[in-house]
């Protein structure tokens, strides 16, 4: 998750734009607001946040100041600028200053979130290759019909990589939200509106794919291992999710193999 601090000199700005955040679908733990550029400046010796958003009109200092002197100290590396003066002299500066976005007032909610979104996904991007785990071996027999995974957006396949590694665990969506460092309600929204499915259906079809493909593999395991092997604590749930997805119980299935 970002922690965050917001720098501007009007008060009612200020509140509003930590409560839109606040309240919206973004991938944000902390807040941390600075009046001016020399109370942000402060403040920083003690928070060190991921992204730093600024007015850039404020006394004494404006944000582009402070960006630059913010920077010079390593104190952050990330910035937004959010202002009320579509100039071009100040968006030649912005870009000199490297900001990751330049945005104007009144806030457009969603394009906000959009920027924080793929900010958390640049944070997040140095993991996997960290550890040289790019991507994981993809099982085309567990695949989800409907979802391709290769048009999903980077959220959506990071989610869904953690599915498939973590399918025979009890994973719900706080912990997901915590892996992915976004918001849970933006996960839910997110990734229903990519795949046409909730989280816990696209579950439910990745386990019971599983199930299927253990069950035509060894027609003597039992079905209660099988329950087990694919993430269900209790076999009678996991008859009752079976037979919704396939229109069979474990046992019909099963049986219906072995007469072909």
């Amino acid at each position: 998750m970002l922690n965050l601090m917001i720098v501007d000199d009007e008060p009612f700005m200020l509140k509003g734009l930590i409560n839109i955040i606040e309240k919206g679908q973004t991938p944000c733990s902390e807040i941390v607001s600075a009046n001016d550029g020399f109370d942000a400046l402060e403040k920083l010796e003690d928070y060190r946040p991921d992204l730093l958003i600024t007015d850039i009109q404020m006394p004494e200092m404006n944000g582009l100041e402070l960006i630059r002197k913010v920077r010079e100290r390593g104190l952050c590396n990330r910035f937004i600028i959010l202002t009320g003066y579509d100039d071009p002299i100040y968006l030649h500066q912005a870009i000199r200053c490297k900001v990751i976005d330049y945005l104007l007032k009144p806030i457009n909610k969603a394009e906000l979130y959009d920027v924080m979104s793929n900010l958390s996904l640049e944070l997040l991007g140095g993991e996997d290759e960290a550890s040289g785990q790019t991507s994981i071996d993809r099982d085309r027999d567990a695949s989800v019909p409907g979802v391709d995974f290769e048009q999903m957006s980077k959220n959506v396949k990071k989610i869904i990589r953690h599915i498939e590694k973590h399918y025979t665990e009890n994973i719900s969506l706080d912990q997901i939200a915590e892996h992915v460092y976004l918001h849970p309600n933006y996960i839910s929204s997110l990734f229903r509106k990519e795949t046409g499915l909730t989280l816990i259906n696209y579950l439910h079809h990745y386990r019971i794919n599983k199930a299927k493909s253990l069950i035509l593999s060894d027609s003597e395991d039992s079905l209660h291992r099988i329950s087990e092997q694919v993430g269900y604590e209790s076999v009678r749930h996991f008859f009752s999710v079976f037979k919704k997805y396939c229109g069979v119980t474990p046992s019909e299935y099963r049986q219906h193999y072995k007469m072909q």
